[in-house]
C-alpha cells in the first residue's frame, strides 16, 4: 500500500502555516483570498508535504 503524503497550506511570503481555516462547506466554495495570520500576504497559499515545510522556509530566505 502506497503511503499518503500529508499537505499543508503556507504562506509563500513568510513561510507561516498559521493560516485561518476554513470551516464550513460555504466559506471552502467562496474564491475569497485567505491572509497570512503572521504577515497579513492575502493571496493564493500553495500546499506541501508537512516534511517540507523546513526546506520551503529556506528557500525564501535565500538559503541553499
Amino acid at each position: 500500500m502506497k503511503n499518503k503524503e500529508a499537505f499543508i497550506k503556507i504562506c509563500p511570503k513568510c513561510g507561516s502555516i498559521d493560516l485561518p481555516v476554513k470551516s464550513n462547506f460555504a466559506d471552502m466554495l467562496m474564491p475569497v483570498p485567505e491572509k497570512c495570520r503572521k504577515c497579513k500576504y492575502s493571496r493564493l497559499f500553495p500546499e506541501i508535504e508537512i516534511d517540507e515545510i523546513e526546506r520551503f522556509r529556506k528557500g525564501l530566505k535565500g538559503d541553499s
